[in-house]
């Protein structure tokens, strides 16, 4: 019978695949990360996903839990499907996916996701100039539609402009498509300046943004976010023109174009990767 040989290959994955004959490709490709990474990553969540003492049950290691949250993520693969992979019941495939998600949001996140200091700003402003020509632009705002199954009361509030169900999540990136600050709790048929006045970083933008000044033509240019038409002009995010154009604005617009795709190109990378967020 072929099950028996299902059932030992699946429950030999982990032990027997993954962390005995697994190349650095295969590791890139089903997790989406090189093992070292993976094994920092397990190593900083320790801490916050080491089983309980009082475990009644063989608990899951610490790098399994990782290994199913990460597989989840990055492929559309049911629940079922994972938990056979690893040998472990569905329910403990969503378990493993909300608990690793919330301890890399926790202890991961205020390292890895925060604002450039004003020396890093003005060296990341440095580059977007040597390669855009556009001066003081550290970085890049946008939104993008996360696909989900909405609730059956407030459906409509979860429709975006192109017909289908989702959330917005707004984005700030730097110009090494390194993402800054993220906003995620609006439907989709929110637009995107209403998601940037709700957001902390407009709220408090004197407190987390890099503050600095460049006199430009004698005038005082401080560091800013370049953002599509959508957004509104702040003294520190930069749009472009819009109506009946000169050749001058168009122009600007083209230059101000090239230092916002960082952004676009970041929430590719983001979706091409983790594959969980761009179907439901």
């Amino acid at each position: 019978c072929a099950l028996p040989i299902l059932c030992w290959v699946c429950l030999g994955f982990w032990d027997r695949i993954v962390n005995s004959n697994f190349e650095e490709e295969d590791w890139l490709e089903n997790f989406r990360m090189s093992k070292e990474t993976f094994q920092l990553m397990c190593f900083k969540l320790n801490d916050f996903l080491k089983p309980s003492e009082n475990a009644v049950r063989q608990p899951l290691s610490v790098e399994k839990k990782v290994a199913i949250a990460l597989y989840k993520l990055a492929s559309c693969a049911e629940y079922r499907v994972v938990a056979s992979l690893f040998g472990v019941h569905k329910s403990s495939v969503h378990n493993c996916v909300y608990d690793v998600c919330i301890a890399i949001i926790t202890v991961l996140g205020p390292s890895y996701l925060k604002m450039p200091s004003v020396t890093e700003a003005i060296a990341l402003a440095e580059s977007v100039e040597k390669v855009t020509g556009m001066v003081q632009i550290f970085g890049a705002i946008d939104g993008t539609h996360i696909p989900i199954l909405p609730p059956t009361n407030g459906y409509r509030d979860f429709v975006n402009r192109k017909g289908w169900p989702s959330i917005v999540m707004q984005g700030i990136v730097d110009c090494n498509y390194l993402f800054r600050d993220i906003t995620v709790k609006h439907p989709g048929s929110v637009h995107d300046a209403t998601v940037l006045k709700d957001s902390n970083i407009f709220k408090q933008s004197k407190d987390k943004l890099p503050n600095h000044c460049r006199i430009i033509s004698d005038c005082s240019i401080q560091l800013m976010l370049a953002g599509d038409p959508a957004y509104p002009l702040l003294p520190w995010l930069l749009k472009g023109y819009t109506g009946a154009l000169t050749p001058e604005e168009e122009s600007f617009n083209t230059y101000l174009s090239s230092a916002r795709i960082c952004v676009e190109n970041a929430f590719g990378r983001l979706k091409a990767r983790w594959s969980r967020i761009t179907s439901y």
